[in-house]
């Protein structure tokens, strides 16, 4: 929403008008209709914000549990399949 003492226009979108805009177009038009957002709405706005924040933190730093499981199922493969190409050349 702009400040009341903006010079700019209503038919003018700011950036984070616009980041509204692209995570919630409903949101972003209430608000531009001058409709508040409630207290409960504005607490669990934030807790998405911190969540995708640190999920985005923790994909950076390569900290995704469903990789870790792949990594470690991979390595017990890898191995299995060696201990079963072992013993099928020590029989022989």
């Amino acid at each position: 929403m702009k400040p009341a003492d903006s010079p700019m226009p209503d038919s003018l979108i700011n950036v984070s008008e616009l980041r509204e805009f692209t995570f919630c177009e409903r949101s972003w038009s209430l608000a531009r209709q001058g409709f508040a957002v409630s207290p409960e709405a504005q607490a669990q706005r934030e807790a998405g914000v911190v969540f995708h924040e640190e999920r985005a933190t923790d994909a950076v730093k390569g900290h995704n549990p469903r990789t870790v499981k792949w990594i470690v199922l991979l390595v017990a493969a890898a191995i299995l399949l060696l201990l079963l190409h072992a013993a099928h050349l020590g029989g022989k």
